[in-house]
């Protein structure tokens, strides 16, 4: 389209005073030469795209660009897109109400009842308890085996993944949820807003899946397992989106916090996620300590805080230090300062964060916090002007709670409303199972 943009630009220009004959000429030498040698292979390609003459080049873009012009059937009105499509922006992530739930999925928009909250394909993981099982063989010195014949101690573990998963009691085979934000749906038990049922669009073929042997579920796209999260009553935006896990889920989720409280009555540790929403909170986040104030619930050894370190190298100052030396300081930059730098914010963040220590802090709530920071990765400068939003904590690798040993592991429960009878190979439910 953009050359499409330039040819037009040119033949508007020129073509009246060189004649017809020599702009049709010059447009044949750009569609066929020039094309030839700018976009070799793909030449062919872009030259189906263009008119026969420089006449349609405006035609083209009067309908939208060369996609458009050629597919105009690609544009679909909004009654064809709700019965035909997904809306996949539905939810929103948050730092969930419920207790020990963690983040949320919150309703971004008003929602009626009956109305698709979001789509969840199925990915079929075959003898999935079995494929989410880690062993671990230790020797008498703790260290790492490969087999049991030399381990003094087999400890047998279960990924995180399990949690995410959909079950039934009576199937062997375990389903992931693929759609947007589902994740972080949480259990809402009698307090459940939406609820499972299989999809009924015309180009997703669910029947069909409904009837195959457990063994040919992997083989089946994600697009023919589709389940909808559908609203059993009106919800309201901002509203947490709570689905009923199930019995079994309740059950085994109760057993563990009770236990769990009983352990965790003398630890105060919190996770990066809880320190981040103190110091974060949309209704008063609470500063960053300097060094001088107390700092007792600040951090912990399982978080490490963490900055965006994007200065300016270019302007730097000097402080001088009590015992005579001077320290570089450079100042803070919330975007690059020249166009040899990055460019997006995305690319500013994943690129630039790293460990630091607040050295200073000054400004108020109302004005806005600003920080000094000495970054762990360059000890010997300190970085001012930083703001508030640009420090977070992170938890430590396999510091957070899920890494726990004794860390919740239990799968959401598949409505057996819904759940189709030839995908249930174990009449025996859970014995079944554990033979296998």
């Amino acid at each position: 389209d953009e050359a499409i943009e330039k040819m037009l630009e040119f033949f508007n220009k020129h073509a009246e005073n060189i004649g017809e004959k020599a702009a049709d000429e010059v447009y044949q030498f750009m569609k066929n030469d020039v094309l030839d040698l700018t976009a070799e292979a793909r030449a062919p390609a872009a030259r189906s795209l263009l008119p026969s003459t420089y006449h349609g080049l405006q035609e083209i873009m009067d309908k939208g660009g060369s996609a458009l012009n050629t597919y105009p059937s690609v544009v679909k009105d909004v009654d064809w897109l709700k019965n035909n499509a997904y809306c996949q922006d539905n939810l929103v992530v948050g730092v969930s109400e419920i207790e020990h739930a963690g983040r949320g999925a919150f309703a971004k928009r008003e929602m009626k009842k009956g109305e698709v909250v979001a789509p969840m394909p199925l990915v079929a993981l075959n003898y999935g308890r079995k494929a989410l099982t880690m062993t671990e063989y230790l020797n008498e010195h703790g260290q790492e085996v490969d087999s049991d014949e030399d381990a003094a101690t087999t400890t047998v573990k279960t990924q995180q993944m399990l949690n995410y998963m959909l079950e039934h009691p009576q199937s062997s085979v375990l389903f992931f949820p693929a759609g947007p934000l589902v994740p972080y749906v949480n259990h809402g038990g009698k307090d459940a807003n939406v609820k499972m049922i299989w999809s009924t669009k015309p180009w997703s073929n669910v029947k069909n899946a409904q009837k195959l042997e457990v063994e040919s579920l992997s083989g089946v796209g994600a697009v023919d397992m589709i389940v909808e999260l559908v609203a059993i009553r009106p919800i309201k935006k901002g509203e947490e989106v709570l689905l009923d896990y199930g019995e079994s889920w309740a059950k085994a989720w109760k057993k563990h916090t009770d236990e769990w409280k009983k352990k965790m009555k003398k630890v105060t540790l919190k996770s990066a996620m809880v320190l981040n929403e103190n110091h974060h909170s949309t209704e008063k986040a609470a500063p960053f300590p300097a060094p001088s104030e107390d700092d007792s619930d600040f951090g912990n050894e399982n978080v490490a805080l963490q900055c965006l370190l994007l200065y300016d190298v270019d302007k730097v100052e000097r402080r001088r230090n009590e015992d005579g030396t001077r320290t570089k300081v450079y100042p803070w930059i919330p975007h690059p300062a020249n166009a040899n730098r990055l460019k997006t914010d995305s690319a500013i963040r994943s690129m630039n964060r790293g460990g630091c220590r607040i050295v200073e802090r000054s400004g108020d709530e109302a004005s806005g916090y600003r920080y000094v920071v000495q970054p762990e990765s360059n000890p010997d400068i300190l970085v001012k002007n930083m703001p508030h939003s640009a420090i977070r904590f992170v938890d430590l690798p396999y510091r957070s709670p899920h890494h726990d040993e004794t860390a919740f592991r239990h799968a959401i429960g598949f409505p057996d409303a819904i759940f189709p009878a030839a995908w249930k190979d174990l009449p025996g439910g859970y014995k079944d199972r554990d033979e296998l």
